[in-house]
């Protein structure tokens, strides 16, 4: 099973995201975009797991968000990852000490269930889309379709599970671990 680790994202947020998407849509030539659905943002990126594996998974993110609290994040911002003409169409996140504190203690557990780091680090975006060709050039995206002060409450982090059915992706949570109440301090 292919899985990975994600923050997901209230309803709200995804509206605003998929109005961004189509905005930015209008500015291109062509794009393979996510689904409103599919939208999230990647912790963790684990690939190919056993199903098995999942406890492992569970364990670790139990013991991340013992140590968390929920937050807010705040989307900033589109860019691109490009790719010759083409690119990856995304929403970034505003530079957040308690997402890279997230991120870094659940590496630390994922580590010790056997689990690889993640090569790259934390980038944190939400993707858009992929394959995407602006007509004029992926500046002229950014300057034109902006994001109105979204924030993300982040108060939970799931194990998703990528699925293909046909043509299309979808994402599934097999587990949702709550962040650590303000309460219970």
């Amino acid at each position: 099973m292919r899985t990975f680790v994600a923050i997901e994202l209230e309803e709200e947020v995804k509206d605003a995201l998929e109005g961004a998407q189509q905005q930015a849509a209008e500015l291109c030539r062509k794009g393979n975009y996510t689904p409103k659905e599919n939208f999230h943002l990647t912790l963790h990126f684990l690939g190919e797991i056993r199903p098995e594996e999942v406890d492992d998974v569970v364990q670790a993110m139990m013991e991340t968000t013992r140590r968390n609290r929920p937050f807010e994040l705040k989307l900033d911002r589109l860019g691109f990852f490009p790719r010759g003409r083409e690119g990856i169409l995304w929403a970034g996140v505003e530079k957040s000490a308690p997402l890279q504190r997230l991120f870094q203690q659940l590496e630390i557990s994922l580590g010790k269930q056997g689990f690889a780091r993640e090569k790259k680090g934390l980038s944190p975006h939400i993707t858009l889309g992929r394959e995407v060709e602006p007509y004029r050039g992926f500046a002229d995206v950014q300057k034109q379709v902006k994001l109105e002060n979204l924030t993300v409450q982040v108060k939970a982090i799931s194990l998703m599970e990528s699925v293909r059915r046909g043509r299309n992706l979808f994402y599934r949570p097999l587990f949702v671990q709550p962040l650590k109440d303000k309460s219970f301090y």
